[in-house]
């Protein structure tokens, strides 16, 4: 699992948050998921880190 820090805004705030996935693409659907995106706008998904994966 990796860490992506997500930057989603509503036109006047911006926030930024942290949601683990495996990849960009399933980053970008679980802020979808999580934040509604009829009100927030996700402006970008990056790389923050990796966390040690279970073993």
């Amino acid at each position: 699992m990796q860490t992506f820090r997500i930057s989603l805004s509503d036109g006047t705030r911006q926030f930024h948050t942290a949601i683990q996935a495996p990849d960009p693409a399933s980053a970008r659907i679980k802020a979808a998921y999580f934040f509604d995106i009829s009100k927030w706008r996700i402006l970008s998904v990056s790389l923050s880190g990796a966390s040690a994966a279970a073993a």
